[in-house]
């Protein structure tokens, strides 16, 4: 389906109207609840708009875990069974495994910070 605007494109849109139109003349009381809008809105659209490729990235650096040995139906299902194998130690007493366990979850931490909070990204190049 091509309709538009896309959901993206409408919270944009919602975003940019609450930031140029509606908190320049809000009265103080309803500037911190406003600036909550607006954050939360700008969450959403950055996850959106990294949908596909962290769900790729987050995917492909579960196979090199994996070894693509486990297969899972969905990314939901393989992250469970992840948890699970963090929890019972599966990762550990391998020096390889640990380093690529901890460059996935960097990554993966990563990426939630930069939907999330992306100044606390800017000049960290860790």
């Amino acid at each position: 389906m091509n309709d538009r605007p896309t959901p993206l494109e409408l919270i944009q849109i919602a975003n940019d109207t609450l930031a140029r139109a509606v908190l320049p003349g809000a009265a103080p009381e309803q500037l911190y609840p406003l600036r909550m809008i607006a954050n939360s809105l700008g969450i959403a659209a950055r996850e959106l708009a990294a949908q596909d490729k962290d769900t790729a990235d987050e995917t492909r650096g579960l196979n090199l875990l994996y070894n693509d040995a486990k297969n899972f139906d969905d990314l939901k299902t393989r992250n469970r069974q992840f948890a699970r194998d963090i929890r019972a130690g599966a990762f550990e007493n391998n020096i390889a495994r640990e380093a690529q366990l901890r460059q996935h979850l960097v990554i993966i931490a990563r990426r939630k910070l930069a939907a999330a909070y992306p100044k606390g990204l800017q000049g960290n190049n860790n």
